[in-house]
């Protein structure tokens, strides 16, 4: 039994819409199914495009944060250094014989 459906005011055979795409289909309509599959491929393209420069972001924004936190902790070492250095300027100008400690103080326990 072979149904005929009223498709876009053409007759059409269910079993071929079951079977699939007829090759006379894809043959009468060539230039657009190429279209369709280079538009498709382009698509997909640019969307791995776009998500391999955001991870990138994402991966250097990371390593931007950990810039920040080294430049930080360097500005630390370099203010306290500069701190010190200007301590035993000023205690060695007053000639008061004192030293900076190499180690720090033992604790003694009972």
């Amino acid at each position: 039994m072979k149904l005929h459906l009223n498709f876009w005011s053409k007759k059409v055979n269910t079993n071929r819409l079951v079977e699939g795409i007829s090759s006379g289909f894809i043959l009468k309509h060539l230039p657009t199914v190429i279209l369709v599959v280079i538009a498709s491929l382009s698509y997909i393209s640019v969307r791995f495009d776009c998500m391999t420069a955001m991870q990138q972001t994402a991966n250097m924004r990371v390593q931007l944060e950990v810039a920040r936190a080294d430049v930080q902790r360097e500005r630390a070492k370099y203010m306290s250094a500069t701190c010190e250095s200007n301590m035993q300027q000023m205690v060695d100008s007053l000639h008061l014989n004192l030293n900076i400690q190499e180690r720090p103080p033992f604790k003694i326990s009972y």
